[in-house]
């Protein structure tokens, strides 16, 4: 294995590294997709809170996995360290081809949409401003860990109290409109719409883990990631309800069933249409901020991981020899971002392995149970009520992955069962690596 990375990232970043990972763009854009199923209001603040409870029992689960194992690849590692090999590369494989490759690519792309809004004489594509805003983020966190970290608590901190002033304006203000809540009559039984609404809530919490996929770069991880994992997450969760139920005060959930600008609706509802400016930057904000730390962790680590741990090319683990970044890596991921950019549906390629990512997690936490409690590190976070909270999880995942199904089914797709051709893609460039990697050592 390669060295050991210097532990230079502290609480105060890496808290906001999880805070800021997961509010993206998803609590403006999804809101209204989160909406369309749910029968009234209290179906969909209890489904943003069981989306926040969710990430929660993860982070708890996650802060127990890093600090037993406070190494470089989150999920990646953990699986190698607990069930081996194969289901390890599988992960490392799903999330070097889609997971958080398509994650930046899609939150590239969106970033260059409204920068082509601010600026609408640049001569560059969308695809293009994608491309540099990759290419851009990419070298930024080729520079030491905490020059990249420090700019991201900057821009975590602007976001959330952006989501801050937006809330007080949303409450402070009385609505023009009247609040309808239930015209639309939804078909199927609640529980149905309550999993439906949980799909795009599940992507608006996702990031909770990401502090995991740098634990071997953090400061006393035994303090530091429990803090971090389990802070973030909880004032994600409440920030997320307090903005919900400002959309829901001033348009109601008619009005925001199936809405792309739940916000800019908002804000016009309570007179305030002259922040639609400042509306637009929180977005773009949003959009920069969780492009940056997902190129700067989860994509980038798992391949450096993958590398360092002798599954993939060895070049990925190398890291520059003046700023412990891990260049190689960065670089493999900018590449395939811009294909995927250029060349690729990236939505729907990421629509179809949403249940198999959404198992991968479950499969992680899952390696909590195989551990146990009883053995392992003294430096190691003990989590409470074991087994409950992994075993909750798990059953909540299965719920969305139901409900990930059931939409699609619904909508005549079969774009679910993609994810497994990609698996039996994975699985069969895994035996060839295998053999290949058996050949050289004999």
């Amino acid at each position: 294995m390669a060295n050991s990375p210097k532990r230079v990232v502290r609480t105060f970043d890496a808290t906001n590294m999880v805070a800021g990972n997961i509010i993206g763009s998803a609590i403006f854009l999804l809101s209204g997709y989160a909406a369309a199923p749910v029968p009234d209001g209290a179906w969909l603040i209890m489904a943003w809170i069981v989306g926040g409870i969710m990430a929660t029992l993860g982070a708890l689960a996650i802060a127990e996995l890093s600090t037993e194992f406070p190494d470089i690849g989150g999920d990646f590692l953990y699986l190698k360290k607990v069930y081996g090999t194969y289901p390890a590369f599988l992960y490392g494989w799903m999330s070097l081809m889609v997971f958080e490759t398509g994650s930046i690519a899609i939150l590239s792309i969106f970033g260059g949409k409204y920068l082509k809004e601010f600026f609408p004489g640049v001569p560059l594509s969308v695809p293009a401003l994608a491309s540099v805003l990759v290419i851009l983020f990419s070298g930024l966190h080729c520079l030491r860990i905490t020059i990249g970290s420090r700019f991201q608590s900057i821009l975590t901190v602007a976001k959330i109290g952006g989501l801050g002033l937006l809330s007080v304006i949303l409450f402070s203000n009385t609505s023009s409109v009247p609040v309808v809540e239930s015209a639309t009559v939804v078909e199927g039984s609640p529980l149905i719409g309550f999993s439906r609404a949980l799909i795009p809530i599940f992507f608006a919490y996702t990031g909770w883990n990401v502090a995991g996929y740098i634990a071997g770069e953090i400061h006393n991880p035994r303090k530091t990631l429990p803090f971090a994992l389990i802070g973030g997450t909880v004032i994600t969760t409440v920030i997320y309800i307090i903005v919900q139920l400002g959309f829901l005060k001033a348009i109601g959930l008619e009005a925001m069933r199936n809405e792309e600008m739940v916000p800019l609706m908002a804000l016009k509802a309570v007179g305030a249409e002259g922040w639609s400016t400042f509306l637009s930057i929180l977005i773009f904000v949003s959009i920069i901020s969780s492009l940056s730390i997902t190129i700067q962790t989860a994509g980038a680590r798992v391949i450096q991981a993958m590398g360092d741990h002798n599954v993939f090319f060895r070049f990925t683990a190398k890291r520059h020899p003046k700023f412990d970044t891990p260049v190689n890596a960065l670089m493999v991921q900018v590449a395939w971002c811009v294909v995927m950019v250029y060349s690729l549906n990236i939505n729907d390629l990421v629509d179809s392995t949403s249940v198999v990512m959404i198992l991968f997690s479950a499969l992680s936490i899952s390696t909590m149970l195989k551990i146990g409690q009883g053995e392992g590190s003294e430096e190691r976070y003990r989590t409470p009520l074991f087994p409950l909270v992994p075993v909750a999880y798990i059953g909540c995942a299965m719920f969305v992955s139901w409900g990930v199904i059931q939409f699609h089914l619904s909508q005549g797709s079969i774009l679910p069962a993609w994810g497994v051709a990609f698996l039996a893609g994975g699985t069969i460039i895994y035996f060839i690596w295998d053999r290949l990697r058996d050949s050289s050592v004999t």
